[in-house]
């Protein structure tokens, strides 16, 4: 028999009885003090001067049975959650309920011994009064946190003695799950297996951390004179999907040659149509060859190019298709915002209903006149504050001691900031809801309401899809332009689209707080059953859609991904029937399961193909200020990053449900890469995330966490049945953590993104891999001066793998520097060609790397910008078209001539990126690494 993974937690027949007991306790107390008139004595006698009412001993009397019956069963049910919720926010949300629930009680016991001593026929001073209501409002102030905490704990714990049964323990623990914990960060989290030394600069040494990844064969590799070669390709949507194409078919040699190709967002267009035309796996549904060969798949005049030209506007190729994305965001944008505002019309008639029926605050059915908080109310609060401070300000022995002491003072202010919400905050909202409901037509409020949402779908629509600004840009003013003959100047960083989306999101607010107030003022009556009923059916349709449908269904993810495959996901097949070479898309019904379509068979040399992509960490210092995010990388062996840990892919597909299945594809993993639009974007995360979150168009996927992975299956092959498991789905709680920035390390599932959202380039996870040699493809769309983006990943693999990089003269890929070097800098292009659109230097690998001393690699980025060798048909349409080559990643919408001139633009930054590499200085092998900053971490 199995022993439990913790000592405290009982069997699951105890448990069940345990939390049943809670539940019944609670409840039936809860129940009992409405109906015991204990409400009518502890708000009814404030402002008298006389003796109390008859009957108050007893009814007081009655408060110790009472207390008694609710406090145990609290005491029960937070002790439950001590057992169902394991990390340091819940755990903390524990120890406040337990606090709440021993200030509630202390509040009633006071109150039915100042009943007692005050009942009888004699008068009673006014203070007595406005005690019994200070502990009152004390009372049910605590006795809300706690009974929430108690009760959720109770219910979860209740589902997992049934759900985690001894057999499903067994089966889960039976799982061949082969996974590598991620590098522990805070002395709190869990230890990580491993023998390496714990001194020096572990950062950097844990962050080289990946499976299947040996350096000794790096190092003797290059001590032979090979190399490790990656190729990555960056991110920038169809843009950068198109350079990729022509660049790897001048670099097809070099590409073949490599162990890694990395692609990030755009970059794993392209990536994931060389995965999906060379892989073995599947059959296409006409009869004939499928044609893998590395070498001329995607090649100039090849089927499957002329496929993807055809559908380089693969969002939608017709108005119809338009109408129908357009429609798919409306749908989108009603599903959620039923989702999201459905329980502000549940919460305002129970907020109204309880409010009517324990008055913590009198409210005056009239709107006229504004609530006032009673005397004792005041009370309680400056109370708990008093006693928060105190215990903050006084607190001192020994370290143990002060710990407590803080603690107490933090759970003591929460349970004030709680108070003073259910005294002044709500009762205010109310108000203010009822008087603007009183003095505005109904007409009005509801075409108010409809604005709104057209209001916001609009924004949102202007949000995904802010196009062609360089173009307005010419249209508005010649002012507009950098100098004659200059790129227009495109408005400055969407103004105007900032401005609608901090209007929208604030009306949405604005609209969600009086739908709580309005719905609360409707049952503020007792005996108000159609609010009741009214909130009854919204929340059975909230359930429905946030309980039973997926959430990321929900979302624009999963036509997204459909888009994608449609344009990319093909084949060549020469056809028996007349021996034609033919491209044939896949069908849409084809799961490209991605442990076996993600890689290509061994005899046909091709590298391991890599989808990175960011998993979003926020609220937990996990990530410096202003990154939010870490590395998140999908493969046909394994998904998962160092910081999050990593799980095998084929044994991740085995034991999740079918609709994560859908994304651990090779399409699904596409479609994550390249999520730029998401309410949460790391590095780049923006102002307008909560409105793509609260609009349903955004994209990214909830995926599993591999570091969750790891510890559920230890917890399975220990016997612990209390212990959480995968979800089967993504329900409504993980569009709330979108919604409100929450992103734990610890969660089940990560929310994963654009992996531009953390490095748009790919280079870092090339460098962690420790490759020798590396092509990097960038056309992520900086804007002059400067290669941002390959500055900013030089810096992340500077910080997070203490990789320096010597860069060779780079100034001469800065547009403007080609001078007088050519006839065609004198002309209208002179400000936009560069010298040279290639960037070479030597890597220099830190000892935490693993790699013999002396090991250095060789990077070549080619930049997608004007030089003024390319050919002439090319720089005219640059001439034509001065936002080219930087069309905004907006653009997805590509016709014949970006996509042509793109992917000429790519044929010739790679014949440079080859010549580059041949210029190899001899020497690079010796090079004096720079100084190396001190491993001290």
């Amino acid at each position: 028999m199995r022993s439990p993974a913790r000592a405290d937690v009982p069997s699951r027949r105890a448990a069940a009885a345990f939390a049943l007991t809670a539940i019944t306790l609670t409840g039936l107390g809860c129940w009992l003090v409405g109906t015991a008139r204990l409400v009518t004595v502890e708000f009814g006698a404030e402002g008298r001067t006389g003796p109390l009412p008859e009957g108050t001993a007893t009814t007081a009397a009655w408060g110790f049975a009472l207390v008694a019956c609710y406090g145990a069963g609290l005491w029960l049910g937070t002790t439950a959650a001590r057992w169902v919720w394991r990390t340091p926010v819940a755990r903390r949300a524990v120890r406040l309920a337990q606090t709440a629930t021993v200030v509630a009680v202390a509040a009633h016991v006071a109150q039915s011994l100042t009943l007692l001593a005050a009942a009888g026929p004699h008068r009673v001073a006014p203070w007595v009064f406005d005690l019994v209501t200070a502990t009152a409002v004390l009372k049910y102030g605590a006795l809300l946190p706690a009974v929430v905490v108690a009760m959720s704990a109770a219910a979860v714990l209740l589902w997992r003695c049934a759900a985690h049964p001894g057999t499903e323990l067994a089966r889960r623990a039976s799982h061949e799950l082969r996974t590598v914990p991620p590098s522990p960060l805070e002395e709190t989290d869990p230890p990580a297996a491993t023998d390496s030394p714990t001194t020096g600069a572990t950062r950097w040494r844990n962050a080289y951390t990946v499976p299947g990844v040996r350096p000794d064969l790096v190092s003797d590799r290059w001590a032979r004179g090979e190399d490790t070669t990656g190729v990555c390709l960056s991110g920038g949507g169809i843009r950068a999907a198109s350079v990729a194409l022509g660049a790897l078919q001048s670099m097809r040699a070099q590409l073949l040659d490599a162990h890694y190709l990395v692609s990030v967002s755009g970059g794993g267009y392209t990536a994931g149509a060389l995965q999906q035309a060379l892989t073995d796996a599947g059959h296409p549904a006409v009869a004939g060859t499928v044609m893998r060969e590395p070498g001329s798949a995607f090649t100039e005049g090849s089927a499957e190019l002329h496929h993807i030209r055809r559908n380089s506007s693969y969002l939608a190729n017709t108005p119809g298709e338009l109408l129908g994305a357009l429609g798919r965001v409306g749908r989108g944008l009603l599903l959620s915002l039923t989702v999201l505002f459905g329980p502000a019309v549940v919460l305002g008639v129970v907020t109204g209903w309880l409010y009517a029926r324990v008055p913590v605050t009198a409210m005056p059915l009239d709107p006229v006149s504004p609530p006032l908080p009673r005397a004792g109310a005041v009370a309680a609060v400056a109370a708990l504050a008093a006693a928060a401070f105190l215990l903050a300000l006084f607190s001192h022995g020994e370290e143990a001691r002060r710990g407590r002491s803080a603690r107490y003072a933090a759970e003591l202010t929460m349970l004030a900031v709680v108070v003073s919400v259910l005294v002044f905050v709500v009762p205010v909202l109310l108000w203010g809801s009822a008087w603007l409901l009183d003095h505005t037509d109904t007409a009005m409020g509801v075409g108010g309401s409809v604005g709104a949402v057209l209001l916001t779908y609009l924004t949102t629509v202007a949000a995904m899809s802010w196009r062609h600004r360089a173009v307005l840009g010419r249209q508005v003013s010649g002012l507009l332009r950098r100098g004659k003959g200059g790129v227009p100047a495109a408005l400055p960083k969407g103004l105007t689209q900032r401005l609608l989306v901090m209007i929208t999101t604030g009306l949405l607010a604005v609209l969600w707080l009086l739908l709580f107030g309005g719905a609360a003022t409707t049952s503020l009556a007792p005996g108000d059953s159609p609010a009741l009923v009214s909130a009854a059916v919204v929340a059975v349709a909230v359930l429905v859609l946030g309980g039973v449908f997926d959430v990321t269904s929900l979302s624009l993810h999963p036509f997204y991904r459909r888009r994608l495959a449609r344009a990319f996901a093909v084949r060549a097949v020469r056809r028996h029937v007349d021996d034609q070479v033919v491209a044939v898309p896949y069908d849409p019904a084809e799961r490209t399961k991605l442990s076996a379509y993600g890689k290509v068979a061994p005899k046909l040399r091709f590298p391991e193909v890599v989808f990175a992509a960011s998993a979003n960490l926020k609220g937990e210092s996990r990530t410096p200020p202003g990154l939010g995010a870490v590395s998140y990388t999908m493969s046909a062996e394994w998904t998962g990053g160092p910081d999050v840990g990593w799980v095998r892919t084929p044994d991740l597909e085995r034991i999740v449900t079918s609709r994560f299945r859908r994304d651990l594809t090779v399409q699904g993993a596409v479609a994550v890469s390249g999520a730029a639009f998401a309410s949460a974007m790391g590095r780049s995360s923006r102002w307008f995330q909560v409105l793509l979150a609260v609009s349903g168009a955004r994209l990214g996927a909830w995926l599993p966490n591999p570091g969750f992975v790891c510890r559920a299956r230890e917890a399975a092959a220990r016997g612990d049945w209390a212990h959480a498991w995968l979800p089967r789905a993504r329900r409504l709680p993980y569009l709330l953590r979108e919604v409100f920035g929450v992103h734990s390390h610890q969660d089940r599932l990560l929310h994963v993104t654009d992996g531009g959202h953390y490095d748009n380039l790919g280079l870092v996870e090339l460098l962690r891999r420790r490759c020798t040699r590396i092509f990097c493809v960038d056309a992520s769309n900086d804007t002059p001066p400067t290669a941002t983006t390959l500055a900013q990943a030089l810096t992340l693999a500077a910080q997070e793998l203490g990789v320096r990089v010597e860069l060779d003269e780079p100034w001469r890929a800065e547009p403007g520097s080609a001078g007088s070097e050519s006839s065609a800098a004198g002309g209208p292009l002179a400000a936009r060609l560069a010298a040279n659109p290639v960037i070479t230097g030597t890597i220099h690998y830190p000892p935490e790397s693993g790699l013999a001393e002396k090991v250095t690699g060789r990077l070549v980025v080619a930049r997608a910008v004007l030089w003024p060798e390319l050919p002439y048909p090319l720089l005219s349409y640059a001439a034509q078209h001065p936002e080219f080559p930087h069309d905004s990643t907006g653009d997805q919408w590509f016709d014949h001539g970006q996509f042509c001139a793109y992917t000429e633009l790519g044929r010739h930054i790679g014949r440079q990126a080859v010549e580059a590499l041949s210029q190899r200085p001899a020497d690079t092998g010796t090079t004096t690494p720079p100084q190396q900053p001190s491993p001290t971490p």
